[in-house]
């Protein structure tokens, strides 16, 4: 690194915290080389606020902890460490395969992730044409794409990400290196996986990311029997994670999948919901504003907005024989959808029992008992009549309602 080489280039890059700045000065003064290197430098280069920093350096693990006392050892075995700084927490890692910064960066997956900038000497170091590929729209592999996805197999999951994140166009090599990785993968944690996977569904670009992992066989090892229109469908969703992921997961056993990629259990509800509702437009009469509260209650009110937002996605893009059906389903959508709007509009919905305008406490007093089954019960039978005539949610009208209950001996 002594002298600058036609795979080094000097320039200035905006928006280096000065906490990390302070973190590559200790180093310094220490004797060590320090880099920023990966995904920050990338976002740097695009002008984009990188999420996280970053380093690689010549010290070993154990002299980064002399070095940084608060510093936390996060994979010690990989000679990584956390360095805690006001900016967030930064890691830090000894250089990979070699002494030098070139050495490291010829380890990484991708040309565009395998830059690293000195922001002291205002150096970026770019041995393999990373900023080249960058600003053409180029995902290519350092190197070997087969050598490369063989050390970790994750990266075929990353290319798709990395496309679906910054819309780029995927060297041939790749391709085929990620269809030979299939099996490898399935060896990958499954929760790196689910983090993967999550990230493409959200990007801007998800459909180019799931049409990749459709050509290249990943994502029939993943998800098989995911729908035929999952591409299309998940890009005109909003992006809400569960939802992409009940589009993405339309006729494919569901809760399956995603318990195996590790997906919260709350997620996992919250996709089966939406297809046990899905399509939404049979279970709800949207003429009859009784029917709608009832359609609110069972779903709520998040997910009557999503169902309907599926619904309209998957019928945008079914094929051109069903395109006459499809436009009269997406009609009945519309109602529904100003159903929706007119009930909300009527005045405050009473969906579930936090909803009325009365307590438990209030129920006790009314009926003149302790805590018990008979409190809850009670509850739900004014909750179900104020989903079929929300002007009810009074306290007048409840206690009416309630003692009425209590006098046909149903308490």
């Amino acid at each position: 690194m002594e002298s600058d080489s036609p795979q080094q280039q000097l320039m200035v890059l905006e928006g280096v915290p000065e906490a990390v700045g302070g973190v590559m000065e200790t180093l310094a003064a220490a004797g060590h080389a320090g880099f920023l290197v990966g995904g920050c430098v990338r976002d740097l280069l695009r002008g984009q606020p990188p999420d996280d920093f970053d380093l690689a350096t010549s010290a070993r693990p154990e002299q980064l902890l002399d070095l940084f006392p608060h510093a936390v050892p996060i994979g010690i075995r990989h000679g990584t460490v956390m360095v805690p700084t006001e900016s967030g927490p930064v890691d830090v890692t000894a250089f990979r395969g070699g002494a030098t910064i070139e050495d490291d960066l010829a380890h990484r997956d991708f040309t565009l992730n395998a830059m690293a900038y000195e922001p002291r000497q205002q150096r970026l170091v770019d041995p393999f044409g990373g900023r080249s590929d960058l600003a053409k729209g180029r995902l290519r592999a350092v190197r070997d794409a087969s050598a490369r996805f063989a050390e970790d197999p994750l990266r075929a999951l990353r290319a798709a990400r990395l496309q679906a994140t910054l819309d780029l166009e995927v060297d041939p090599e790749i391709e085929q290196a990620m269809t030979e990785a299939v099996v490898a993968l399935r060896k990958v944690a499954r929760e790196r996986v689910r983090r993967e996977l999550a990230s493409m569904l959200l990007a801007p670009g998800a459909a180019r990311g799931l049409e990749l992992l459709r050509r290249t066989g990943i994502e029939r090892d993943l998800a098989p029997e995911a729908a035929a229109d999952a591409p299309a469908v998940v890009a005109a969703l909003p992006p809400d994670l569960e939802l992409r992921l009940a589009g993405w997961l339309r006729g494919a056993r569901a809760a399956s999948i995603l318990r195996r990629l590790r997906f919260s259990r709350r997620s996992v509800q919250r996709v089966e919901r939406l297809l046990r509702w899905h399509p939404v437009e049979l279970d709800v009469a949207p003429s009859r504003d009784a029917s709608v509260r009832q359609h609110l209650k069972r779903v709520g009110e998040r997910n009557a907005s999503a169902l309907l937002a599926l619904r309209r996605a998957e019928l945008l893009h079914v094929g051109a024989a069903q395109s006459q059906q499809a436009a009269l389903e997406l009609g009945r959508i519309a109602e529904l959808e100003a159903a929706f709007e007119r009930v909300r509009r009527a005045g405050k919905l009473a969906l579930q029992r936090h909803d009325l305008a009365i307590d438990g406490a209030q129920v006790m007093r009314i009926l003149g008992c302790e805590p018990g089954p008979v409190v809850g019960r009670a509850l739900r039978h004014l909750t179900d009549r104020i989903v079929e005539d929300a002007s009810c949610n009074t306290p007048e009208a409840l206690n009416a309602l309630l003692e009425a209950w209590a006098e046909a001996g149903k308490s």
